[in-house]
């Protein structure tokens, strides 16, 4: 069996604070206002998006599927403020994309084809490579589009890295970056990942009834 997803709703609760273990300050969570991501199958894909367009998008999106539409994807952040009430440091803590604003009764892995939770060890999740820092959110359908645009990982690198910087000294920019393919203009959400290269999780958040409320990558440990 899987690790068991962790408490969310506890550890990403707007103004929550908490103490680092060496006491050398804490860490604020802050939850960003969100921005509209298309679904237009409705088939969800989680990924870095420098890869978005290569490969089958079939083998890609998750199993679990939801009605096509355009949803909010929210970025959950963590703030460091040290002993003297200084902000020194920003993160992404986690990315949610919001099917329905309900609460989330129960948490299952996010799973492609093939894939089965009954493979993994006590200590293993299935999650997504990241080696250049950043994840997003994409349509199945957006991804099979994103590979007929003319050098589309160029327009990725750019959006990513080519914005403004924040002055030398100050937090980083934490804000989600919108990308349009064609005349989908909320074609990818990307945000940073809050602990640099890895692999990422995504869980699925479904109401009392069943239903799925939304979808959470994790790119930033919970413990602690």
């Amino acid at each position: 069996m899987p690790l068991p997803a962790p408490d969310f709703a506890q550890l990403f609760a707007p103004g929550t604070s908490r103490l680092l273990p060496d006491a050398d300050g804490s860490l604020v969570v802050r939850v960003l206002t969100g921005v509209p991501l298309s679904l237009p199958s409705g088939r969800v894909i989680a990924m870095e998006p420098l890869g978005c367009g290569a490969g089958d998008p079939a083998e890609m999106a998750f199993t679990q599927q939801v009605r096509p539409g355009t949803y909010p994807v929210v970025l959950v952040t963590v703030d460091l403020i040290g002993t003297d009430g200084g902000h020194q440091d920003s993160r992404v803590a986690a990315a949610r994309l919001e099917i329905r604003d309900e609460p989330v009764d129960t948490w299952e892995l996010a799973l492609q084809p093939r894939q089965d939770t009954d493979q993994l060890a006590d200590d293993e999740l299935f999650g997504y490579p990241v080696d250049g820092g950043t994840g997003c959110f994409v349509d199945a359908q957006t991804f099979q589009a994103a590979g007929e645009e003319e050098d589309f990982t160029g327009q990725v690198a750019e959006s990513i890295w080519g914005r403004p910087q924040p002055p030398a000294g100050t937090a980083p920019d934490c804000a989600p970056v919108t990308m349009s393919v064609g005349d989908n203009e909320h074609a990818l959400v990307m945000f940073n990942t809050g602990r640099g290269d890895g692999s990422y999780p995504t869980w699925i958040g479904r109401t009392a009834d069943g239903a799925i409320a939304c979808f959470l990558t994790e790119p930033f440990p919970t413990s602690g």
